[in-house]
């Protein structure tokens, strides 16, 4: 009786296992192909399922200030750790046994199903926002594939006007007396505010918090990031102040389900573009003409041409506002005291992470805002 109620067992457990694999594959395969119908996406998963998901991951995560998400990060990483060493361990075990070619397929079919696990649980929480209709398209922008030198120029002169022209109503004793906790508050705000257009949906519970291991982004290249896990918002507030509204305005954005760069920059650009805070549209100017000078030169650097390279970066030094120019001395002083520290492998894991969501300009497709830029 015993031997039969054993192997009854053995079989249910056995019958479970089978079940369960199949339904994480049923799961993986229907995410699969509902991710080629963006239209459906948009508006059923972007606009339905995440809203109310990233609502409910908000509200447990925003009860209390330490932002959960690093924690949660590093304790994934001590376990993958912990797990690949027991791993090895076990395979090498297994490796002086004569069932070596079963042992190894056993542990490859394990990995796999691992991972097609963790693809489900990533795109639900927060990947499908990459396969929906993009705001672009959503206004009818009409975006080219590239950008002229000439417009590129153009661009970078019009921000440079722009900038001196804001930086003038901003006296320094505002900008000195700035706190990364009003310029949350901030944020938030004028993201409400943000007309009903570009919205998804209304962004409730939102949740802005400083990192609790700021030393992370130098190596890692970051200054923000959005956590799927736990919904939030996390952003490094050890960066020179004036490039917190834009960022804090771009994670924003993610939480909206703005998932791809180029969009949750755009969306930054417009909640200043529409926000009466001068701090707020210098923050973002201040981007836009880094990235739009930085692609310019770009250019002109590929071409061989380096004398037209330092006549650009003269007259754009001599027509910045010596206050722009302290300001952006400033924030570029920063980065580049860092940049040693940079894991050049981080930048390449990366780039190829957004050329696997749909971004095929990987790191580049932030800078890629400046083409929707021109066409609004």
């Amino acid at each position: 009786k015993c031997s039969i109620l054993n192997n009854n067992l053995k079989n249910n457990s056995v019958r479970h296992s089978i079940n369960t694999t199949y339904l994480w594959i049923g799961l993986a395969l229907l995410v699969f192909i509902c991710s080629f119908f963006p239209h459906w996406v948009g508006s059923y998963y972007s606009s339905g399922v995440f809203q109310y998901l990233g609502w409910l991951l908000r509200t447990l995560s925003g009860f209390i200030e330490i932002p959960l998400g690093e924690w949660v990060y590093l304790f994934l990483l001590i376990l993958l750790i912990i797990k690949f060493i027991q791993s090895l361990y076990t395979f090498k075990n297994k490796f002086k046994t004569q069932n070596f070619r079963f042992n190894f397929i056993h542990f490859f079919k394990k990995l796999l199903f691992r991972l097609v696990q963790l693809y489900v649980v990533f795109m639900l929480l927060w990947g499908l926002n990459y396969r929906k209709t993009t705001v672009a398209e959503k206004l009818h922008l009409k975006v080219d594939t590239s950008y002229s030198e000439v417009q590129l120029d153009s661009l970078s002169v019009a921000f440079i006007h722009r900038l001196n022209s804001c930086r003038q109503n901003i006296p320094d004793s505002v900008i000195q007396k700035l706190s990364y906790a009003k310029v949350f508050d901030q944020a938030i705000q004028q993201t409400r505010l943000m007309p009903q257009k570009f919205t998804l949906s209304t962004l409730n519970k939102p949740v802005l918090k400083k990192a609790s291991f700021p030393f992370w982004g130098d190596y890692l290249g970051y200054l923000a990031f959005y956590q799927p896990i736990t919904g939030e918002a996390i952003v490094r507030t050890d960066v020179p102040i004036l490039t917190l509204p834009f960022t804090s305005s771009h994670e924003l954005a993610h939480q909206m389900g703005y998932a791809s760069e180029t969009e949750a920059n755009f969306i930054a650009y417009i909640i200043a573009m529409h926000s009466k805070d001068s701090i707020f549209k210098y923050s973002m100017l201040l981007q836009m003409f880094t990235y739009s000078q930085s692609a310019h030169l770009s250019m002109i650097a590929a071409s061989g041409n380096f004398e037209k390279w330092k006549e650009v970066v003269n007259r754009n030094k001599n027509l910045l506002d010596p206050k722009v120019y302290r300001d952006r001395k400033l924030i570029k002083d920063f980065f580049n005291q860092r940049q040693h520290l940079l894991i050049p492998a981080s930048s390449s894991l990366y780039d190829q992470f957004l050329q696997w969501n749909k971004q095929a300009k990987g790191i580049k497709s932030y800078d890629e805002v400046l083409l929707w830029v021109l066409a609004y």
